[in-house]
């Protein structure tokens, strides 16, 4: 029988995150956990962080990152607003910040007198670059996390500049590395131990992503460089993104698939030029073949890519996917916001939901759980709170 709570629910934790370690507490009310946000008067500043959502005067990242959370206005630059934080605290299990963390610390809410005060408390943040270390003093937010993490060295074409992942990843992966370690943490209390301080450093998140770019460089000491729209090898990389008739796919043009692509070629009625044989040493990305290769070797190559492609664009990406899948090659398709939609897999697995906002007597669609658990359910809602909405629930309790 599957719970209707989640397994955190006996949890509660103070949020005290901006918008790159919100996604972290989001996490942990979908486990159940009462989370609070704190806000100050006058709301918190990302309610109108990215595009408005219609007639509801929040913004779309707000209503996401904070659904099924409380919140409570207080105001921290005053005694009586930290006097009721620090009676918040000592009813909570878990802290969780990222953006306060400065102010915070000049009116005493530091480590040490968080953990003489409340010494069951664990204490997560989420900083650019650690809360020690010689950069711990040091600003930043996504995109020099992204840059000092070392993904944006990867990505981009190798003439020109680097790139950042359009989405904000850095603050995403270190969200998800603070979920992590405050559930250590408290597993850790719950077998006896005390509150434990969880430092979540965004640079050492993304660092955390590379891939294959950590060992070529512990192995050969070749530091990868990036390569454009493929992944990125070395002084090269192997090629990943395809045209197709309505899009893009992605696949790994690796020796083994060589034949398997010559022989749906042949399936198809073609006569493709190329030899079925796996070829070693297949590399480049985008159009231009790797340095790595003679000019005999990097016309070989132009010239499997240029069939490759025409052949490609005989298909839809979800028929090359499909058939490139049947055929044991590695290919996805490259999917646009639409596409994710009208995904087979996420509409089977009911991946989004729709969320009631009883204000407006309306409801929207949202992602739903990252993952499915055996015992319990993900906690969808209800909707993001209105400013101070739990004040006399959470505060005349204390």
């Amino acid at each position: 029988m599957i719970s209707k709570k989640g397994p955190l629910q006996n949890y509660r934790i103070i949020d005290l995150t901006d918008r790159y370690g919100v996604l972290g507490t989001r996490i942990l009310a979908g486990l159940g956990a009462e989370v609070i946000r704190i806000e100050p008067p006058g709301g918190d500043p990302m309610r109108k962080f990215g595009p408005p959502l219609e007639n509801e005067g929040n913004s779309f990242f707000w209503f996401q990152m904070n659904a099924a959370k409380k919140s409570v206005v207080l105001d921290l630059k005053n005694t009586t607003g930290c006097d009721s934080l620090w009676a918040l605290l000592k009813s909570a299990d878990v802290l969780v910040e990222s953006g306060f963390k400065s102010s915070l610390e000049t009116k005493g809410f530091d480590w040490v007198n968080l953990s003489a005060s409340c010494p069951q408390l664990i204490y997560t943040t989420i900083t650019p670059f650690g809360a020690e270390g010689p950069r711990s003093h040091w600003s930043g937010g996504d995109l020099v996390a992204m840059a000092a993490g070392g993904l944006m060295y990867l990505c981009g074409d190798q003439d020109r500049a680097p790139l950042r992942v359009s989405v904000e990843q850095a603050s995403a992966q270190s969200s998800v590395q603070a979920v992590v370690g405050t559930l250590i943490a408290l597993r850790a209390r719950k077998k006896g131990a005390s509150g434990q301080r969880v430092d979540v450093s965004m640079q050492e998140a993304i660092t955390n992503t590379l891939g294959n770019s950590q060992a070529t460089y512990a192995m050969t000491g070749v530091i990868s460089k990036r390569a454009g729209g493929g992944r990125a090898s070395a002084e090269g990389g192997a090629r990943l993104v395809w045209p197709c008739a309505d899009g893009y796919v992605a696949f790994s043009r690796s020796p083994r698939a060589i034949p398997l692509i010559h022989q749906w070629m042949l399936d198809e009625g073609l006569n493709p030029k190329f030899s079925p044989q796996p070829i070693s040493g297949l590399t480049g990305a985008g159009s231009a073949p790797s340095p790595e290769l003679n000019p005999t070797e990097a016309k070989l190559v132009q010239e499997i890519d240029q069939e490759i492609e025409e052949f490609f664009k005989r298909f839809s990406k979800m028929e090359l996917y499909e058939e490139g899948q049947r055929r044991g090659t590695m290919m996805c398709p490259v999917s646009t916001i639409p596409n994710l939609f009208e995904n087979k897999q996420l509409i089977d697995r009911e991946f989004f939901i729709d969320v009631e906002h009883s204000e407006k007597a309306s409801s929207y669609t949202y992602p739903g759980a990252p993952f499915r658990m055996s015992k319990s359910i993900w906690k969808s809602g209800p909707s993001a709170p209105s400013i101070g909405q739990h004040n006399e629930e959470i505060l005349g309790s204390l």
